[in-house]
């Protein structure tokens, strides 16, 4: 007879995985379950390029042991002998998730170039998410980002490039990714664009091609849609260092959606989710309990 697993508070949540069948393929998602009755509503945590269902381990530790969390590692959108997908490809697997998993309504976290396909599930299906939440939205990439997207897709199908020229090339993608000068004066965006580095070398390809396979290619293919968002409570949030969705990028996205609150951080740039966690977490947690209290460090207003 198997023995009933045994809950203490170093363990306030259950993770496993679960093979999402989707059309032809299938996908993994991380699904975590308090321990507790929850507190708060189901999250659906939609990352960005090269984020996999792993990438968020502190957010888990702040905020599984209250909200059930589901963390999709979605197709990427040019998997290797298979057709394209697009924006609203990559929407229809995160609604199958949701379908398969039996989660009816859910809270969406869209962070970085996971903001377009939750963008679009809060505007398409209004009724199923009860916040949304976006972190790096941008309505179109930068020139910088534009440039690298366009060299990557140039090389897409060459060889991949001797381990000096790939650590070249993912170092490329952190100083993008990132704000060097700002950081200069940080130790916790340092230590946020290291870590960064080192996930990019330690995965076995080219990471610039990786990004484009991924998510990067999506990009230049409108990642915001038309006809903006109503209905649906919602909180865009940006690092003030942030050069590649800028504050004026995600300022324009908070615009296209009514009501919505629109969050800076201080000493943050485009990883602020890995440089202020806690500060991160506690800004989500606040806003799924529509609890006004300022957060230090952070500057937020309502927008019409």
């Amino acid at each position: 007879m198997n023995a009933s697993p045994v809950h203490t508070s170093a363990a306030p949540f259950q993770a496993r995985d679960e093979q999402i069948l989707w059309r032809t393929t299938a996908f993994s998602c991380r699904t975590l379950t308090p321990c507790a009755v929850p507190t708060g509503p189901a999250l659906l945590v939609l990352g960005g390029g090269l984020q996999t269902r792993h990438s968020w381990a502190r957010l888990e530790q702040r905020l599984a042991p209250h909200h059930p969390v589901l963390i999709p590692e979605l197709p990427p959108a040019r998997p290797r002998g298979a057709p394209h997908l697009d924006w609203n490809d990559l929407t229809d697997a995160a609604v199958r998730t949701l379908d398969q998993l039996g989660v009816a309504q859910t809270a969406v976290l869209g962070v970085s170039s996971g903001y377009p396909v939750a963008y679009r599930l809060a505007q398409r299906h209004p009724g199923r998410t009860s916040h949304l939440m976006l972190f790096g939205a941008s309505p179109k990439p930068g020139p910088r980002l534009t440039a690298l997207i366009q060299e990557g897709l140039h090389h897409l199908h060459r060889t991949d490039p001797a381990a000096q020229a790939r650590t070249h090339q993912a170092e490329r993608l952190v100083a993008l990714l990132t704000n060097p000068a700002a950081a200069a004066h940080d130790l916790l965006m340092r230590a946020a664009a290291k870590v960064l580095l080192q996930h990019l070398l330690a995965a076995p390809h080219d990471p610039l091609k990786a990004y484009i396979r991924d998510r990067g290619a999506l990009l230049l293919q409108q990642p915001l849609p038309y006809g903006g968002i109503s209905g649906v409570p919602a909180l865009v949030g940006v690092g003030a260092y942030d050069t590649t969705t800028t504050v004026a990028d995600n300022r324009a996205v908070a615009a296209t959606i009514r009501g919505a609150t629109f969050a800076v951080f201080d000493n943050c740039d485009h990883l602020l989710h890995m440089e202020r966690d806690a500060d991160f977490a506690t800004l989500i947690t606040r806003f799924l309990r529509s609890d006004p209290t300022a957060l230090r460090g952070c500057t937020t207003e309502v927008l019409p």
